[in-house]
């Protein structure tokens, strides 16, 4: 495909990515220094849970149908970073106030994931091969945020306890702000779906969650993103706990990008070796392993580096799932089949999961492993019924590694709004 098309997909996964990066990794320990406790920063944290599970298919079914995909990118991105430069600025700092911004933020904001797969997906030549060297971008974007976030506290000496991380917010403003004007010079990406009601494309995506396969993907994904929030409502306190000095813990949460960079180059093959199914296994498996590790009390050192293995459940299962859910997926149906997937994981597991985060993190303190017990169990049952449960479809395995003259259009007029990835065997964030 066109070098520039691709390169402009490739900066607008690390824009998108790269806001979040900025300020989650250290929106537990500024919560916690406004005084913020454990259970109303788990509310707090599933704010993003809640917009994932209310907005996403109502915006898939808006740039299916009536609006261009870089232009709905644009607008909620600018709308986003107004509310980020809010908090930044320290007008709102209560509980019941973050609550709603936050809560307005992710309303606004939590599909954008989901349609920038969709638009990358739509735009690619060949989205089997090319997706995942444009998604390792967004990974990269995420990376760069938290090293920049901590050079910077660091060298206004704004890393000290009880200070906040108003420096960490104030960077996502202005991310989220440069990601709304690019976004306009994104490939035009309008809508396919013109005239088709939007209630009968919603019953026939949620027809096709009731396949067998996808089923158990989807339940799967549910249960996996219980226990994610742990990752970075939990892990950067108890790391700080342990004595990691508070500029490096995003710096030290960025190592999980670096093997997730290293396994999206590798997904295509991985795909062709492992079929979905097993690049799957291989995801959930290194999410048991971190929080088993995790579990056993493991030196500073060990538990740092361990965030290497929430980089491959990353990008073994979340993104390896959505190429395979992409594949099972009519083309007019692909932008609205994403938003379900994100429904699943960022939506309904993500919302339990950060509720049940703040309760154990409320009750057992930010340095208790017993609060990794949970998601280790939780992650160790749903390997086995993954294991067992899932049968790949045959008409989503024949397409594995087929040429391109073997694949349906490429024209992403044709392809539908995600592209026809799925014919080849088999994509929220939060990272």
């Amino acid at each position: 495909m066109n070098r520039g098309k691709r390169w402009r997909l490739a900066v607008m996964m690390a824009l998108v990515y790269g806001v979040q990066g900025a300020f989650w990794p250290l929106l537990a320990v500024h919560l916690a220094d406004l005084g913020i406790g454990g259970r109303a920063r788990g509310w707090i944290f599933a704010t993003q849970a809640i917009g994932s599970a209310a907005v996403p298919l109502g915006a898939g079914q808006l740039v299916d149908r009536l609006m261009a995909t870089q232009r709905f990118l644009a607008l909620v991105s600018a709308l986003g970073a107004g509310l980020l430069a809010v908090v930044a600025a320290g007008w709102v700092n209560s509980a019941a106030g973050l609550l709603g911004v936050f809560l307005a933020y992710w309303a606004l904001t939590a599909s954008t994931y989901a349609l920038c797969n969709s638009l990358a997906l739509r735009n690619l030549d060949d989205p089997g091969r090319e997706f995942g060297g444009v998604r390792l971008w967004g990974t990269a974007g995420w990376m760069v945020a938290g090293w920049v976030v901590s050079l910077v506290m660091a060298a206004t000496g704004t890393a000290r306890a009880g200070h906040g991380a108003f420096v960490a917010l104030g960077i996502a403003a202005v991310l989220s702000a440069a990601f709304a004007l690019f976004c306009l010079t994104l490939p035009h990406t309008p809508p396919l779906a013109v005239g088709a009601r939007g209630e009968g494309a919603l019953r026939q995506s949620l027809v096709l969650a009731r396949q067998p396969d996808v089923a158990v993907f989807l339940l799967t994904s549910l249960g996996l993103y219980l226990t994610t929030p742990m990752q970075f409502q939990v892990l950067p306190g108890y790391l700080e706990a342990r004595g990691l000095p508070r500029a490096w813990i995003s710096t030290a949460m960025t190592l999980g990008q670096t093997s997730e960079i290293a396994m999206l180059a590798a997904l295509p093959w991985l795909l062709r070796r492992l079929g979905p199914k097993g690049t799957m296994v291989l995801g959930i498996s290194a999410w048991f392993a971190r929080f088993l590790s995790l579990a056993l009390d493991p030196p500073l050192w060990l538990a740092v580096s361990g965030t290497l293995l929430h980089g491959v459940g990353i990008a073994g299962f979340t993104v390896g799932g959505q190429v395979y859910l992409d594949g099972r997926t009519p083309a007019h149906l692909r932008a609205s089949a994403q938003s379900l997937f994100l429904v699943s994981t960022s939506g309904l597991g993500a919302l339990l999961g950060s509720v049940l985060a703040g309760e154990l993190a409320g009750r057992l303190g930010p340095g208790d492993v017993l609060v990794f017990l949970f998601p280790c169990m939780i992650d160790g049952a749903l390997l086995l019924y993954f294991l067992r449960g899932f049968r790949e479809p045959a008409s989503v395995v024949a397409w594995a590694g087929a040429p391109n003259d073997d694949r349906p259009s490429s024209s992403p007029t044709e392809r539908g709004s995600a592209a026809c990835v799925g014919h080849l065997v088999t994509e929220s964030a939060d990272g």
